[in-house]
Parts: C-alpha cells; sequence; structure tokens
C-alpha cells in the first residue's frame, strides 16, 4: 500500500502525484533582490531568545562574582541550571547581606523582577505558541498568530516584540549596574 510519503513509485525527484519537483532555492537569494518578508519577524524572534539567553548568563555571571567578593567558594556550575528566580533571589539574598540598611537596591530588584516576569510569559508565549505569521490583510501590519495555554488565539505585532526585547535589555543592563 501506497504511504502519504512514499516516493518510491513515482520517482526520486517526482511528486506523489507525479509531477516533478522542482529545485527551487527554500529561501530566496537576497543577491537577486528577493527579500522574505518573515525575516524581520524571524529576526525578533531570534533576538528575543538571544536576549534572554544574555540575561541568563549575564546575571549567573554576577552573581558569581559577588559570591567571590563576599568570600563564597561554592562551585557556579551546579548539576541543574537555577531559574531566572531562582538567581534573583539569590542576588536580592547578597545584596541584602552587603547593605543592611539601603534597601533601594531591593526595590528595584522587586520592580526588575515583576518586569522580567511579565517578559518571560511573553516569551514562553513566543516560543511554545508559536503558529504562524499572520494574514497582512486581517492583522494590519507585520504580526503573527500564537495560542496561549487555553487555545486561545493571540496576534502579536512585531512592534511589540521589539519592544520587548528592548525592554529586556534594559533590564539585564539594571541588574549589571547593581
Amino acid at each position: 500500500m501506497l504511504q502519504y510519503n512514499d516516493f518510491s513509485l513515482s520517482g526520486r525527484h517526482c511528486e506523489p502525484n507525479g509531477n516533478a519537483m522542482d529545485d527551487a532555492p527554500l529561501r530566496p537569494d537576497p543577491a537577486q533582490g528577493n527579500i522574505d518578508p518573515d525575516d524581520a519577524l524571524f529576526k525578533a524572534i531570534g533576538k528575543l531568545i538571544y536576549s534572554w539567553g544574555k540575561l541568563e548568563s549575564q546575571l549567573e555571571g554576577k552573581i558569581g562574582e559577588l559570591r567571590q567578593i563576599a568570600g563564597d567558594v561554592r562551585l557556579t556550575g551546579a548539576r541543574t541550571k537555577p531559574t531566572i528566580g531562582k538567581m534573583l533571589a539569590e542576588l536580592r539574598a547578597i545584596i541584602s547581606m552587603r547593605n543592611r540598611r539601603d534597601n533601594q537596591q531591593l526595590v528595584e530588584i522587586t520592580q526588575i523582577e515583576c518586569v522580567i516576569q511579565k517578559i518571560d510569559m511573553f516569551r514562553m508565549l513566543v516560543i511554545q505558541g508559536f503558529q504562524s505569521p499572520a494574514d497582512q490583510s486581517e492583522a494590519g501590519g507585520r504580526s503573527f498568530l500564537c495560542r496561549d495555554a487555553k487555545n486561545n488565539v493571540v496576534c502579536i505585532a512585531l512592534e511589540e516584540l521589539n519592544e520587548k526585547v528592548s525592554r529586556l535589555d534594559d533590564c539585564r543592563k539594571r541588574l549589571l549596574a547593581l
């Protein structure tokens, strides 16, 4: 019986209906002037993922430096990678021990943590729920569709994604400046 993806009966370079497959490139060639309209969207999603990873690694490095300054000799490379919430809690604990009377930095960490939690929820929506670029006629601009945990369709604009990335970079800079 012929399976859906079984091309053995129709030849090596044929589709199941017998038509010849073109050897068209999967991505448009920018040298020919063909630019994929979704490149900006994919670039912005990549920036979000990259910025999150940069936040995690630099925050972990900052905590390691603060531990070393405080005289803690624990190994920083554990078997499991701590979550961003655990790293912020540890940063808060180290700073509270360093400055027992000045709570201004603790207040700032709490404010940054609230922003980071919202961005984390947005990040997980984009990563786990991404479906496709939105139809330009119904969305009005460059945007994409995601499904949330309740399976509702959410349309996210490219501008909103870029704004979240810039807020995440701002939070990272503020945390490292503490």
